[in-house]
């Protein structure tokens, strides 16, 4: 097998580290977690997995369950992937979805075949998608 074989059948995992790894084992029990902060006169919901507030620069940050539901901020249709791992799955769907705990989730639409085109303010919801080896995705589907 040639190396660009072998790429494009190696789908690259996400980079697991001590900030992230609570978000990336909730994924794999098919649970969203995201960060809250602390701060009483705060509370503002965080995405991405950060070590501080970026709404008050509070430090302590805890993970709760999010309810997964939200709306397409923007989306685009990729036709030629930039990673050759992906070249057989296009063309797909990017989106950006405002979750309705408040954080924008940069992420993938899962659309059964047929389905019409994503809109801008359609509700989606999450759904885990096993892409890696032993690393499930987030990714939505219409609601």
């Amino acid at each position: 097998m040639s190396a660009k074989e072998s790429a494009m059948q190696t789908l690259p995992g996400p980079r697991i580290n001590a900030i992230n790894e609570p978000f990336w084992t909730a994924c794999n029990r098919d649970e969203l977690l995201i960060q809250q902060c602390e701060a009483q006169d705060c509370r503002k919901w965080v995405y991405f997995p950060r070590v501080c507030c970026p709404h008050c620069g509070h430090g302590e940050l805890a993970w709760r369950p999010a309810s997964g539901a939200g709306r397409i901020a923007s989306y685009t249709r990729i036709h030629r992937p930039q990673h050759p791992a992906f070249f057989s799955q296009a063309p797909y769907y990017f989106i950006a979805v405002t979750l309705d705990e408040g954080p924008l989730m940069y992420s993938r639409l899962e659309l059964p075949a047929g389905s019409p085109s994503p809109a801008i303010g359609q509700r989606v919801t999450v759904v885990f998608v096993e892409q890696s080896p032993g690393q499930k995705l987030p990714f939505f589907r219409p609601a």
